[in-house]
């Protein structure tokens, strides 16, 4: 069963060395800079993602200033463990453990417009598509697409 640990000295390591596909490469930050990111700059939260006591992933979420919301910011599962249908129920149980734990019934997510398998993932988790955005971070343009879920 899918569910969400705090990043501790015990797993931050595990969660650091979990990697993605090549092709990949580009349309989600490296689990370190999330760290790090996390660790120095405020309302950002991170979370390992297990399947019982297997560690398959890696999410970060905060308060987006930008759009007044909540949003599910990073989202990555292992290279090893993709297609096996963790990303959807990880998807699934973070809206549960975000509605039960902050009481909150919007939430947002920003996916890269060329990153169409994530896109139809949150498509038909029932995201809709709320406006393209257009940003610059660490000298790289971004195109995504803004999408939100009713909770």
């Amino acid at each position: 069963m899918i569910h969400f640990e705090v990043i501790t000295k015990s797993n931050y390591s595990d969660v650091i060395n979990l990697s993605i596909k090549k092709n990949q490469y580009g349309f989600v930050c490296d689990n370190a800079t999330s760290l790090v990111e996390a660790s120095y700059e405020e309302g950002l939260y991170t979370r390992a993602i297990y399947n019982d006591d297997i560690l398959v992933g890696f999410l970060l979420f905060d308060y987006d200033l930008d759009i007044s919301g909540w949003s599910l910011s990073r989202l990555m599962i292992d290279a090893n463990y993709q297609g096996k249908g963790y990303g959807r129920a990880a998807i699934i149980e973070f809206t549960k453990f975000f509605k039960n734990t902050f009481g909150i019934h919007t939430l947002f997510a920003s996916v890269g417009l060329n990153n169409t398998q994530t896109l139809s993932l949150f498509h038909s988790i029932g995201f809709t598509n709320v406006k393209t955005i257009k940003y610059t971070y660490g000298g790289v343009e971004y195109h995504e697409q803004l999408m939100q879920l009713s909770i």
